[in-house]
Parts: C-alpha cells; sequence; structure tokens
C-alpha cells in the first residue's frame, strides 16, 4: 500500500504528461491539415490558403511542434521516478525544482463565408486543443509543487 501511495503522484503526472502530448499531437494534426480552396470562376485560378499563409497560425504550429518535442523529453524522468518508486519526479529536490521551472517557462452564409469560417474553426479547435494541453501542464506543475512541499 506504501509503495503504490508513492507512485501516485507521479503516475497522475504520467498520465497527464501523456495526456498533454495527445493534444498537442492532435492540434498539430488539426492545424497542418486546415486547408481552404476559394474558387472565384471565371477564368481565375483558385485561391489556396493553409495555415503557412496566417502568421499567428505558423505560430500556432511552432508551439504545438516545440511542446510535443518538450513533452517527450520530460516523459523520462516521470517514467524513472515511477520505477524507482519515488514520490518526488527527478533524483534530487534540485532536479525536481529545475523540472517544475521549465515546465513554467515552456507550452456563416454564403458558400465562400462558409468555406472561410470552416478555416478558421479549424485553426480555432487546434488552439483549444493546445489550451487544453496547457491546462493539463498547469496541473502537472501544481502537482510537482505538492510533492515538493510534501
Amino acid at each position: 500500500m506504501a509503495s503504490s501511495s508513492r507512485t501516485a503522484l507521479p503516475s497522475a503526472v504520467l498520465a497527464l504528461r501523456l495526456l498533454t502530448l495527445a493534444l498537442l499531437a492532435a492540434s498539430l494534426g488539426v492545424i497542418a491539415a486546415d486547408k481552404l480552396t476559394l474558387d472565384f470562376g471565371d477564368g481565375l485560378p483558385p485561391l489556396k490558403i493553409t495555415f503557412k499563409d496566417v502568421y499567428a497560425y505558423r505560430y500556432v504550429l511552432a508551439i504545438a511542434v516545440i511542446g510535443c518535442a518538450y513533452t517527450l523529453l520530460q516523459i523520462p524522468f516521470v517514467a524513472i521516478s515511477i520505477a524507482k518508486r519515488k514520490r518526488m519526479i527527478g533524483s534530487s529536490e534540485d532536479l525536481a525544482l529545475f523540472l517544475i521551472f521549465a515546465d513554467v517557462s515552456a507550452f456563416g452564409g454564403s458558400k465562400l463565408h462558409g468555406e472561410v469560417a470552416r478555416f478558421f474553426n479549424m485553426a480555432y479547435a487546434a488552439a483549444g486543443l493546445m489550451l487544453l494541453a496547457a491546462a493539463a501542464m498547469a496541473l502537472i506543475i501544481m502537482l510537482s509543487v505538492y510533492s515538493l512541499v510534501r
């Protein structure tokens, strides 16, 4: 019983890190797949718009990639803590504090109107997934701080 209570906190952090990774990967997929083609007719070539054409969406993609990489780097620390049955993530209090600081500083009507709205809605969905990932990261930070004060 004592060993399971020792690994409960790191296990919760691991689950949240995996959730964060899944949400960031989903956000990455949604924003990368977001495309819009506008056909104006009259012999004009169709206008193709992707996330690359909206600067803010480029940043959303970059943040999702950085967040995935960062989360992938953090998962082994949690897994090691679980394997060693440690309550605190990291081998020492200094490493645990470093990991916490790293977490804190990281992570229409017409057809034309409908297509444009869908394009922006996909980006909003990607941003929403990133917001959920940020919420999971906030829970990770709170659990990590809690493990230090216990």
